[in-house]
């Protein structure tokens, strides 16, 4: 059997795989994203949370947002960690790297996320499709209106993004060293919990604020409004004048960190397998070409050479 050289995979096919599997994802989870909604502007309702009429409702905006935001968090990081590396050269920490990769990525994926996300969460108050809902935000506020609260996604995504691409393999990688004995699912499984309920602490207070402003736009059939404030600064002192803060930035936080740790293990259990797949796939072709890199298969004293070193 001919053996040849298995390319990395590039940042465009970390893209690519980012995007299958935050669909995925999203479309699991989608119900404890409305949980945590609807807890944070204080209208949980337990007929409503049970009803796939209302938990699912904005899926397809859900998923559309997603799959291009986990798209460039994939790929960012990727591209960020290469850049990286073309700099400083091999010397450095790889795992620092990454976490700082993952906080750019979550930064940049925010400015798309953001628009999708006022609309979902306007989707689930209002009713109505994504089109409908997209006219009547910028007829009232602008295009500008879309971006309601983007700077709390953007703070929100940093850690997230961070916590799976970055602390959970890192957390397994450490399980695995102490203890080599421990199956690898298990190890997955108990980083994701980590780093998912971590993730979840630190970011949740940006994701309340970033909820309540979005949901803010539009007042409810019956008059009231969730919040009137148009910026973070103006959330964080109306919630201040309702009680004390604590309480209140981790309202919707059970529902939230249950997605996120469960997140993390589809996000690393399936970027694994994935990442396999491509890779076999990419080794099943004779000739292809990578970012303009022709790879072609060894010759055949080369791949003899290769095969002795790697069993020295």
């Amino acid at each position: 059997m001919e053996k040849r050289a298995r390319p990395e995979l590039s940042a465009l096919q970390h893209s690519c795989i980012g995007a299958v599997i935050g669909s995925i994802e999203q479309s699991i989870m989608r119900p404890a994203v409305y949980w945590k909604t609807e807890a944070q502007q204080n209208r949980f309702n337990l007929s409503r949370a049970v009803n796939p009429r209302y938990c699912y409702r904005g899926l397809p905006v859900a998923v559309a947002s997603v799959a291009p935001v986990a798209c460039i968090q994939f790929g960012a990081t990727h591209a960020c960690m290469d850049a990286i590396r073309t700099v400083r050269g091999s010397a450095g920490n790889a795992e620092a790297d990454k976490f700082v990769s993952g906080v750019l990525a979550g930064m940049a994926s925010a400015m798309v996320q953001s628009p999708f996300q006022l609309l979902e969460v306007n989707q689930q108050n209002h009713g109505g499709n994504m089109a409908s809902m997209a006219r009547r935000v910028v007829s009232e506020y602008g295009v500008l209106g879309l971006y309601r609260g983007a700077s709390m996604t953007a703070v929100r995504e940093a850690f997230f993004c961070s916590s799976y691409i970055a602390l959970a393999p890192f957390v397994k990688g450490k399980l695995l060293e102490r203890r080599p004995d421990m199956p690898e699912g298990a190890a997955i499984a108990a980083s994701s919990v980590f780093s998912g309920s971590l993730g979840a602490l630190v970011s949740h207070p940006a994701d309340t604020l970033k909820t309540r402003l979005q949901g803010s736009l539009f007042a409810f059939s019956d008059g009231r409004t969730t919040s009137r404030a148009s910026g973070p600064r103006e959330a964080l002192e109306e919630l201040r004048r309702q009680g004390p803060l604590l309480p209140q930035y981790y309202r919707g936080f059970l529902p939230r960190v249950f997605r996120l740790v469960c997140s993390n293990y589809i996000y690393n259990h399936l970027t694994k397998v994935f990442e396999e797949v491509a890779r076999d796939w990419i080794g099943s072709v004779d000739r292809f070409e990578v970012n303009g890199v022709v790879y072609e298969p060894l010759p055949e004293p080369m791949a003899d050479a290769h095969s002795e070193l790697a069993e020295s």
